[in-house]
């Protein structure tokens, strides 16, 4: 395989890859670089061929000549293209299994003939289907003939080499709309669309070019030349198809199973089969409500054969050994083993799995019983357990039950029942430990109480946990080992998620509810856990601090999930980071002390709290307050998952910075952003409060990362004037010239004077000179 030359950058190794992934597998330098591939490269690359063409050059490759590069269209990148639109995806070199519909689709797009799409594409180097076994025009509707029933999208043409089955021709002209409720005219359509096929240049299975209205009852589901069809995709037909077909049309039913193949099914039932269909067979493929869906038909090879023999044998009378045998002869493949002499319906739940949690529909003979099926059956058929096991003995089960002759009460039934209601599902041969302490708590009773009832009832499988058993339990305690899916396992680590979900939903602390699991025989269960509950349990513990999302692992907590469960709480990120080392998480940093000063707006250890980015105001005002270094709070506020930027250099700090940079001016939070850019309000502000001139205030703040324009005329005493400028960085209009006139006392020539020095766009104007009277600032 060639190795691409080293070293190269990504780009070049983009565009020497088979898939322009910069991954294997490479171009080979001995073989010629189709010019398909340089268009792709081009286009992918949001380049142009000719420079792609010279780089391959440079790099040793052969590559398409000049001449050929600057033939290249527009519609040659949408050929190579597979929705055929000059972008992703491409058509892959070598990938030539579909390209007959790929002609196809481009000829009807670009309004080409296919003939001349298809030279071209060759020309590209993607070996199209010979020309001249296109059609001369494309329709609209060739599309959809050409599309593969379960595809969609690029790549959902039809393999060139496929064989066009009868399936595949209906599943298209049902999804053109185009069958009708009359086989007649089905069968036209069919014709019409097999004989495109051939136009277009692909091959139709024989039997479905020459489709008879007894085909298209064949293709329907239920032999009525209507939707539902037989699936077109490679699913078997099933044989109780066959055999109802052969006897409605008094066919051989090995004739049958060879129209369908010529007709392009591939599988099929297995023969030989039987030379003729009775009437009377077809109940015997069959059970249940004809009318629907919900008949069950025995598939050739079927399992569950022996339920089968039973349903059937309940339903026409006949002995399941006379039913196995005609199946045979039919083509069924039935076991020769020893089969009941005679069933009737009461047999039927008797066999059946339904009672059963987590069951099949019918019990295997192969299979161990169950002992809450043998405890069910007794109960729904008013009989002994013996008398069911001797039942279920004569119909062919042998792993039978050790259970103890008795009549089955309603308080047995409850016992068993899995919601403790005497309703199925039952118990099968395991009690969980969960049911134990249920059934106990309903009864007054202590689990060992129950434990004993449960063997007496025959299982042996009763699940306790190691070491003494509560005497006694509640509902509570019930409840608090139910899970979503069952009980908690006593032999199992109890996961942390669950004691933190349990103590949320009663509002205690999770080390109640360790204690209480404890002391209801659970050994492995998280310890120590906090006494107090946490109303941001669940979401501190949760992905993306969704409560009822995935938990998270209990190790390397992130600290960026420390912020973002914090801000869904509502409280300190430190107090989030405390509570999850007290519940047993580990982070990515160990809590401090002092964090809890550092994520406070104020630095002060108390809410309003920081949740995302503050400006380096708030790293001075804090370093200022712990007694550290900026650069120490900076770092540590990189470990607490904020996001870290680079302190200005600004030849050390003073603490007159932690004014400048507080937007209020009062060296508290809110904080200038980190790079923002100061109004030169703030700036007029700032000097006033510093007594330092606008320049110097502007230079400072600069230095500390926050660079403003200060004009070289700017005055403190323009406050007032900047104050009544609506919008500082605008072109101002006259209504606001003589609005700010009005609220400062000057002149409307005086105010646009002012603002023109200080480079404040304003009308060229002549301006009134006279001054009018004060007016009151408007209240915000």
């Amino acid at each position: 395989m060639p190795h691409p030359p080293v070293p190269l950058d990504d780009h070049d190794r983009r565009i020497i890859s088979h898939e322009l992934n910069a991954e294997a597998p490479w171009l080979d330098p001995e073989e010629p670089v189709t010019l398909g591939h340089v268009l792709r490269a081009a286009a992918s690359r949001h380049g142009d061929p000719g420079a792609i063409g010279s780089r391959l050059a440079e790099l040793g490759y052969r590559v398409p000549s000049s001449e050929q590069l600057a033939s290249v269209t527009d519609d040659d990148r949408k050929l190579v293209s597979r929705d055929i639109d000059g972008s992703g995806p491409w058509i892959r070199a070598g990938n030539v299994a579909s390209l007959r519909g790929h002609v196809l689709a481009a000829a009807r797009r670009l309004g080409r003939p296919a003939a001349e799409i298809a030279a071209r594409l060759t020309e590209l180097g993607h070996p199209a289907p010979a020309p001249d076994s296109f059609p001369e025009r494309v329709l609209d509707e060739d599309r959809d003939l050409i599309t593969h029933p379960d595809r969609t999208g690029p790549g959902r043409w039809i393999t060139d080499g496929t064989l066009v089955t009868l399936g595949h021709v209906i599943a298209v002209l049902q999804r053109m709309g185009k069958l009708t409720r009359v086989p007649q005219q089905t069968v036209f359509a069919i014709d019409a669309a097999c004989e495109r096929f051939t136009q277009l240049g692909y091959r139709v299975a024989p039997g479905a070019a020459e489709a008879t209205v007894d085909d298209v009852v064949l293709a329907s589901v239920g032999l009525d030349g209507c939707t539902p069809w037989l699936p077109a995709r490679d699913e078997p037909v099933p044989l109780h198809h066959v055999l109802r077909f052969a006897q409605a049309h008094d066919r051989d039913p090995n004739e049958v199973v060879a129209r369908l193949g010529r007709l392009g099914y591939h599988r099929l039932p297995e023969g030989p089969l039987a030379g003729s269909v009775e009437r009377e067979d077809i109940g015997l493929l069959g059970h249940g409500w004809e009318g629907g869906t919900s008949k069950s038909w025995l598939a050739q090879d079927d399992l569950a054969w022996f339920s089968h023999l039973v349903a059937v044998g309940v339903e026409t009378g006949k002995a399941p050994a006379e039913i196995a045998d005609r199946l045979r002869a039919l083509g069924y493949t039935v076991p020769e083993q020893e089969l009941p002499a005679k069933v009737s319906e009461s047999d039927l739940p008797l066999i059946s799995g339904r009672a059963l949690t987590a069951a099949g529909p019918w019990l295997s003979r192969t299979d161990s019983v169950p002992v809450g099926h043998v405890l069910y059956s007794a109960h729904a058929r008013g009989t002994s357990v013996a008398s069911v096991l001797a039942r279920l003995a004569e119909l062919g089960h042998t792993r039978l039950p050790d259970v103890p002759d008795r009549h089955v009460t309603e308080d047995d039934l409850r016992l068993i029942s899995e919601r403790g209601d005497g309703d199925a599902p039952v118990l099968g041969d395991t009690v969980p430990y969960g049911r134990v302490v249920r059934a106990a708590a309903v009864s007054g009773t202590g689990p060992h109480e129950i434990a004993v009832r449960y063997r007496e009832l025959g299982y042996t499988d009763v699940v306790l946990p190691d070491g003494p058993l509560p005497e006694s339990v509640a509902e509570r305690d019930a409840d608090l080992i139910t899970t979503d899916t069952g009980w908690l396992a006593p032999g199992e680590a109890v996961p942390l998620p669950y004691v933190v979900r349990r103590a949320h939903a009663e509002g205690v602390g999770p080390a109640a509810i360790a204690r209480r699991l404890r002391a209801l025989g659970f050994h492995q269960v998280p310890a120590p856990l906090p006494e107090t509950p946490h109303p941001g349990d669940l979401v501190m513990i949760s992905k993306n601090a969704e409560p009822g999302g995935p938990y998270l692992p209990s190790t390397g907590m992130a600290a960026r999930h420390v912020l973002r469960a914090a801000d869904v709480v509502g409280v300190s990120p430190h107090d989030i980071a405390v509570r999850l080392v007290a519940l047993g998480y580990t982070l990515e940093f160990t809590p401090h002390p002092d964090d809890a000063v550092i994520v406070s707006e104020n630095a002060d250890g108390r809410a309003p709290w920081q949740y995302w980015t503050a400006g380096p105001g708030h790293v001075l005002l804090v370093a200022k307050v712990l007694d550290r270094t900026p650069e120490e709070i900076n770092d540590r506020r990189g470990e607490l998952g904020y996001e870290q930027r680079k302190l200005p250099d600004a030849g050390g700090f003073e603490e007159e910075d932690i004014l400048l940079l507080s937007e209020n001016l009062d060296a508290r939070g809110p904080w200038i952003r980190w790079g923002g850019t100061p109004s030169l309000k703030h700036v007029l502000r700032a000097a006033r409060a510093t007594g330092r001139s606008p320049q110097e205030t502007g230079q400072r703040l600069t230095l500390l990362g926050h660079e403003v324009h200060v004009p070289p005329v700017l005055d403190v005493r323009d406050s007032d004037l900047l104050e009544a400028v609506p919008q500082l960085g605008k072109s101002m209009d006259l209504a606001e010239i003589l609005a700010v006139a009005s609220r400062t006392g000057r002149s409307p020539a005086e105010v646009a004077a002012r603002l023109r020095e200080l480079d404040i766009e304003v009308p060229d104007l002549d301006y009134p000179t006279r001054r009018p009277a004060l007016t009151p600032p408007r209240l915000p």
